[in-house]
């Protein structure tokens, strides 16, 4: 008697959730296994009802009747936008991909060298009037008059 009790004791001494954990896990497994169950059925139920419920329209419903006699007509317009539209814009995806790089590269190139180009302009302007004052300009001058003759 007293090794069962000891046996009894001994399994006790592990925590209480480790002992749960197999419980709370087969419990998790069988309530998802469940869900998953039920909303598969569902599902299936309601296809199959909105198939059964669209059989007679899609029966008597002239659709495949126009798509038959227009299959020319929107094989042609297929082929047409492919060439005149899609593969142009394919190939403009493509080269702006391809090509971006250098556009970025030398759009920042212009950029600085604008900035620095205008910025030394200001400064060898500006060492050049602290040089040599600027001149009047022939335009702002007022004319000279000249002697009248008799």
């Amino acid at each position: 008697m007293a090794s069962i009790l000891q046996s009894a004791v001994q399994a006790t001494d592990a925590p209480a959730l480790a002992r749960a954990l197999p419980y709370v896990k087969s419990a998790a497994v069988l309530i998802l296994s469940s869900a998953l169950s039920l909303s598969r059925a569902i599902f299936s139920a309601v296809a199959f009802a909105g198939k059964i419920a669209a059989h007679p329209i899609v029966f008597l419903s002239p659709f495949p009747v126009l798509l038959y006699i227009l299959a020319p007509v929107i094989i042609f317009v297929q082929l047409f936008l492919e060439i005149t539209v899609y593969s142009p814009y394919r190939a403009i995806l493509w080269l702006s991909d391809a090509l971006y790089p250098a556009y970025a590269f030398l759009g920042v190139a212009c950029i600085t060298g604008a900035l620095l180009g205008s910025i030394g302009r200001f400064f060898i302007l500006g060492v050049f009037h602290m040089v040599q004052p600027p001149s009047p300009h022939p335009l702002v001058e007022a004319p000279e008059e000249k002697p009248r003759s008799p």
